[in-house]
């Protein structure tokens, strides 16, 4: 009985075997004609049944790569964890400022009396124009520009410098011997030396009252008397060089390079050491990188006089040497010792420009997809429907002459309208830059003379935000025309990415921003002058124009007679031909620094715009 039945399940199992088999020899068979294969509904069932399966893994496919937001992993290493804190500190420091402003008056009395009366006596009272005339000078803290943030913030994109030439030192330091028997012979022995230093003076050099000192201040091993094997020598500072003014473009959202190169002293590594050693893992170690720009005092970077106004932050931006982007500040910064300036010339127009200018976007650490990939996605959902068709019976094995044929009709008629319609050029990226009419810069060089222009590009600082720009006539459009008016800066609507989520947020994105300084174009002491003497028409025509008096003068108010003003600084004119003949090797060693690095950095196919 058991192999009666074995027997017939056997039997069973090859008819149900051969049933199958003639299918999928029909469909797999390449000597069989297509037409010869029965249209039978199993076959139909069968294709329809994998062609649902295959769009269902691929669906299934789509919407695992397309994840409704993007995590930071949990394994992050800590050191990006804290490059991620020191980008942080910097886009909330206005808030934290503010909130911390708020809550010392919600403290009560006691903090009014001890700490808000006093700081708004100093602001007022003794401080107040410090941004604006000069005296920043006085403000840098060194050790706020080494802290160990700042390292973090750096390395977040990272920020680096790259220059095309050696800039000549503005001044060097030369050691003189002082013999002893010299020194008590000197008929003036019984002077006060210049190179001593009463508590008095350290304290009105601490407050600002004082004239700057002619000391190295970032340089704590050389003094101004030092004592050596062969004897005493002294040494102080000669100035042998130019000082210097940087134009930096792009201007960005906030100038993240500005802040890395300029503001700390993380790339230009200048010599200085904590006071006590145990403090050294707090503080950027300077001796590990080489000089940057050896023999080249303080660069104050500039940026508007609203910023000045908040509470706390203002002492912050100024113990950074951030100081007023004004004319008269300017003069007084590089007069006042042996200091440079850098100067984002496009300004808050400019910060409305550009975003997202190449495509070398870098979101963070452990995110795969691009931001590319968006346009990846769409382009493969707009596939024809042909291609898709051709993709599914490969998938299948099943590939029919008939629909072969009619693809290859379709492409001939694609080719035949491609040769009828004009090709279209695709538009090219650029990056667009207000300078033809910033030339104040230019203006204020030659008034000072002796003053080289250096051009740097960064490339990478309109690629960490993402730029929202509302339609004129929209209520955006008003709102930031409305800032920019009373404020002199507008609002971007800008995002990037969070803290732990990649998709939106304001954090820049970790785009390797590269800083390419160009060759200095120097303006002599004596610029003004030999133009003058090449083109004597150029000064009758200013001693004509200052001789003209207005045909209805202006009334004076009794109050005006009772208090006159003082009078207003004597401005020097700059003949125009004058002003655009250094503008104009400005624009061109600007344009020359994009094109030679532009392949270096992912930028081969922007084009540089000057707007205006």
């Amino acid at each position: 009985m058991n192999e009666e039945t074995s027997t017939l399940l056997r039997n069973r199992k090859g008819e149900d075997h051969d049933s199958n088999k003639p299918q999928t020899v029909e469909i797999a068979n390449p000597d069989i004609d297509s037409s010869s294969v029965q249209d039978t509904p199993m076959t139909h069932r069968s294709l329809e049944s994998r062609d649902s399966t295959i769009s269902s893994g691929d669906s299934n496919a789509s919407v695992k790569s397309k994840p409704l937001l993007h995590i930071a992993p949990l394994n992050t290493p800590l050191q990006h964890r804290l490059e991620t804190l020191g980008i942080m500190w910097h886009c909330l420091s206005i808030p934290f400022f503010i909130c911390l402003f708020l809550l010392t008056i919600s403290v009560g009395w006691v903090v009014w009396l001890c700490i808000l009366a006093p700081y708004f006596v100093w602001w007022y009272g003794f401080d107040l124009h410090t941004p604006t005339n000069g005296k920043a000078a006085y403000r840098v803290r060194y050790w706020m520009k080494n802290l160990i943030i700042w390292d973090w913030f750096v390395n977040y994109f990272p920020i680096r410098v790259h220059k095309t030439v050696d800039l000549e030192p503005t001044f060097t330091y030369v050691e003189e011997n002082v013999e002893k028997e010299n020194l008590a012979k000197d008929d003036e022995q019984d002077l006060v030396s210049e190179n001593s230093r009463t508590v008095i003076d350290k304290i009105f050099k601490f407050l600002g009252l004082k004239k700057r000192l002619n000391d190295d201040e970032q340089n704590g091993t050389i003094s101004p008397t030092t004592t050596t094997t062969n004897g005493k020598k002294r040494v102080h500072k000669v100035t042998t060089g130019p000082r210097y003014i940087f134009g930096y473009h792009p201007h960005g959202v906030i100038s993240m390079g500005v802040v890395g190169s300029f503001v700390t002293n993380v790339l230009r590594n200048e010599p200085w050491s904590p006071p006590l050693k145990f403090l050294k893992p707090l503080f950027h170690d300077s001796s590990k990188g080489e000089r940057l720009l050896p023999g080249i005092g303080n660069i104050f970077p500039l940026t508007l006089t609203t910023q000045f106004t908040i509470p706390f932050y203002r002492d912050y931006l100024l113990s950074m040497g951030l100081t007023s982007a004004s004319a008269k500040n300017i003069k007084s910064l590089i007069n006042n010792g042996d200091n440079s300036v850098c100067l984002v010339v496009g300004g808050a127009q400019e910060s409305l420009l550009n975003h997202m200018v190449a495509g070398n976007t870098r979101v963070g650490y452990g995110f795969k997809k691009d931001l590319s990939d968006s346009e990846k996605d769409q382009a493969k959902e707009e596939l024809p429907a042909e291609v898709k068709q051709e993709k599914t019976e490969q998938i299948n094995g099943v590939k029919l002459e008939d629909n072969s044929q009619v693809k290859k009709e379709s492409q001939e008629e694609v080719d035949e309208v491609k040769q009828e319609q004009p090709q279209l050029e695709v538009p090219k990226r650029e990056v667009k830059l207000i300078l033809n009419k910033r030339k104040g810069f230019v203006k204020v060089a030659i008034e000072l003379g002796n003053i080289c222009l250096v051009p740097t590009f960064a490339f990478g600082e309109a690629d960490i935000y993402h730029l929202t720009v509302p339609e004129p006539g929209s209520l955006g459009y008003k709102f930031q025309q409305l800032v920019k008016d009373v404020f002199q800066f507008t609002i971007p609507f800008f995002s990037a990415r969070g803290v732990f989520i990649y998709d939106f947020g304001f954090l820049p994105y970790r785009t390797p921003i590269n800083i390419c300084m160009g060759r200095p174009i120097y303006i002599p002491s004596t610029a003004l002058q030999d133009y003058l003497k090449e083109h004597p028409e150029e000064e009758e025509k200013e001693i004509s124009t200052d001789h003209k008096k207005p045909s209805h003068p202006k009334q004076t108010p009794i109050l005006g007679k009772l208090f006159p003003k003082p009078g207003a600084p004597i401005r020097t004119k700059i003949p125009q031909k004058l002003l655009d003949h250094y503008h104009k090797l400005y624009v061109e060693e600007l344009k020359r620094v994009f094109e030679d690095n532009k392949e270096r950095f992912g930028y081969g196919d922007v084009q540089l715009n000057i707007v205006e």
